[in-house]
């Protein structure tokens, strides 16, 4: 087996959980590649990073790997921003290639929680439209992204289907 992690990441936050979910992977010995996205200019505007997101914008990323077909699992994570998945993550999916029968996971991570049922929905949706099937996909409060208890309860479900590895 082996994994892609996608990640954007702008606080840290979702960065700390792909740090967890990639060790975790890791000490199952399974081979896992990560690609952090960047946008070619970062906004750092949080007033525009928010428009950005909620008119679902995308953005100029850095290329990177778009050809997910030699991964046997893929990991999806971002920010929750204004409702919905960072522009960064967005852009990357329109491009993304071999998500048909791909198993996937995918976190957001949230500062206030409001919107981020919503947006977890709507990545599934993009995923699931791309014939990917979401085997795992959770909600984390970004605040305790560092917390490794936290961390290893909110996945306990994804380590018990690893179990049988």
């Amino acid at each position: 087996m082996k994994v892609a992690i996608v990640f954007y990441s702008f606080s840290g936050n979702t960065e700390k959980v792909v740090q967890f979910v990639k060790d975790f992977f890791l000490r199952k010995n399974i081979p896992v590649e990560v690609f952090r996205l960047k946008p070619v200019k970062e906004e750092v505007s949080f007033l525009r990073q928010g428009i950005q997101a909620f008119f679902k914008k995308t953005i100029p990323i850095l290329e990177i790997n778009y050809d997910l077909g030699s991964y046997d699992l893929v990991v999806f994570a971002s920010p929750v921003w204004a409702f919905t998945i960072s522009p960064a993550l967005r852009s990357y999916l329109k491009k993304v290639k071999n998500l048909e029968r791909k198993k996937i996971v995918c976190f957001l991570t949230f500062g206030s929680g409001v919107g981020a049922k919503k947006a977890l929905r709507e990545l599934e949706g993009i995923l699931k439209s791309k014939r990917a099937e979401v085997i795992f996909s959770k909600n984390l409060v970004g605040a305790k992204a560092g917390d490794r208890s936290y961390l290893e309860e909110s996945f306990r479900y994804l380590n018990k289907l690893f179990d049988f590895l």
